[in-house]
């Protein structure tokens, strides 16, 4: 079949090994705001070892290298902190998902005060190298 054919001559390009990572290969952090499960309300500030690297809203994300080490992020939506800390290795891809959700009772709560607790939900995705 020619379309396959066309398909399979695309897929097979050449590729450029690329070098093994060192000890001073930087590694990658990203930081997503796009769970479904996040409220679109509020923004998040995003701290790495103490300063601030990004004010995110819902589908927003930032990247940033980094050192090879220990780390600490810190989410905070200005009611809630979530401190995390992780090693990061030469050329690891360092990725957390996370969401600013209502909880049981918030959507009651805002529909009578305006306002109500929203709570971060992070998650570590699986780590991979660049």
């Amino acid at each position: 079949d020619a379309a396959f054919r066309a398909v399979q001559s695309v897929s097979t390009a050449p590729t450029v090994p690329s070098d093994p990572p060192t000890d001073q290969t930087p590694a990658r952090l990203i930081v997503s705001r796009t769970l479904p499960i996040d409220v679109a309300q509020r923004q998040v500030y995003v701290n790495l070892d103490g300063e601030r690297i990004a004010t995110l809203l819902f589908g927003e994300t930032v990247t940033r290298d980094i050192a090879p080490g220990p780390h600490q992020l810190r989410l905070n939506n200005t009611l809630v902190w979530k401190t995390l800390t992780f090693d990061a290795a030469p050329g690891e891809v360092v990725e957390f998902h996370f969401a600013n959700r209502a909880g049981r009772l918030a959507l009651p709560f805002l529909a009578v005060m305006g306002v109500a607790p929203l709570y971060l939900t992070v998650e570590r995705i699986l780590t991979r190298h660049q």
